[in-house]
């Protein structure tokens, strides 16, 4: 169905606004406060209702010189004008301290976590946090305190997801008036494929000799500690040794295990492209909950076989951007 005239409209004059208001604020770099100077005010529907019954108030008590017709118009207006002064403080000075992206797979949600401060001694009321159509509510912030709100954003498709623009508004005391900024913290998400496939994963490598039957690390019996190596897993960590002020250790355990998994897309029997990096996407979050060493192979992409939260960030991110175009921007 065609837009409507005044739907091309609208899209027109925000579009003209949006591109005004980043000329004239430019990039932000975290923390920085919300200065008077970037915070715009209109009233609201109700308000646009309220000030045309303030007037039609004065146009009869001016008709018909009532003195309390106009004492009660005054009051009125003088209350429209305070509840304007009040909603642009609830803004004013309001410091952005960061914006971070957590962790999400095709088809879920991405977690966006904006981080605030209040530094004044007033509390603020009604926050709300706007990015791609997902609001987050901030009811209360008390003075002096930070504060955490989180938007939780639609994941459609595995690549970059860059964040352009989040707007944060107010419609506090009373809904006549409407504060907002705009906030340009340029953020970059990584969506990852999305963990699927029924097929197995591929067989661990054997050594030139065959099958290893040495004694290895494994995860049967506990036989003491040694020390870290790069690639450990965080979970083998004598984290309360560490606490004792002993070096960093890792727990050992005896028993036979496999050989470090190498997946690639060749072992994939899907030829579809999406289809297979879900499949290796799985196989990879298997494998680091199972607690087995794996590396990765890709066009042009070679990632050696570790362990570790961070070897599991490293090998879903070239997943995420194989054949990636430019990044999808979102405001």
């Amino acid at each position: 169905m065609a837009a409507s005239p005044l739907s091309r409209l609208r899209v027109f004059v925000n579009d003209r606004v949006q591109r005004w208001a980043r000329r004239r604020q430019g990039p932000d770099h975290a923390p920085f406060p919300l200065e008077r100077r970037r915070i715009y005010i209109l009233p609201t529907k109700f308000g646009v209702a309220y000030a045309i019954t303030v007037f039609a108030m004065l146009l009869g008590s001016m008709n018909y010189n009532n003195s309390l017709g106009f004492a009660l118009t005054f009051l009125l207006a003088a209350l429209g004008l305070v509840v304007m002064h009040h909603c642009h403080r609830n803004l004013a000075g309001l410091v952005i301290a960061n914006v971070q992206a957590g962790e999400a797979f095709a088809g879920g949600w991405l977690k966006l976590a904006v981080g605030c401060e209040n530094p004044s001694g007033v509390a603020r009321f009604g926050l709300r946090f706007e990015c791609l159509e997902t609001v987050a509510d901030l009811p209360h912030l008390p003075a002096a305190s930070p504060a955490l709100a989180t938007l939780e954003l639609p994941a459609e498709t595995r690549g970059v997801l860059r964040i352009d623009r989040i707007s944060v508004s107010t419609g506090f005391p009373l809904g006549l008036f409407r504060a907002w900024s705009w906030i340009y913290l340029p953020v970059e998400a990584v969506v990852y494929p999305r963990p699927a496939g029924e097929q197995a994963p591929p067989p661990s490598a054997e050594s030139d000799r065959g099958a290893l039957g040495l004694t290895r690390r494994g995860d049967e019996d506990f036989r003491g500690f040694r020390s870290y190596h790069p690639g450990d897993s965080p979970r083998r960590i004598a984290w309360k040794a560490l606490a004792r002020g002993a070096p960093l250790l890792v727990k050992d355990h005896a028993g036979a295990t496999r050989a470090p998994l190498i997946f690639e897309l060749g072992q994939v029997q899907s030829r579809d492209l999406e289809r297979g990096l879900s499949q290796l996407c799985r196989w990879i979050v298997t494998a680091e909950a199972q607690l087995n060493p794996f590396g990765l192979r890709l066009p042009g992409v070679l990632i050696a076989p570790e362990s570790g939260a961070a070897h599991r960030r490293r090998c879903l991110t070239a997943l995420a951007l194989v054949g990636a175009e430019q990044p999808r921007a979102a405001a």
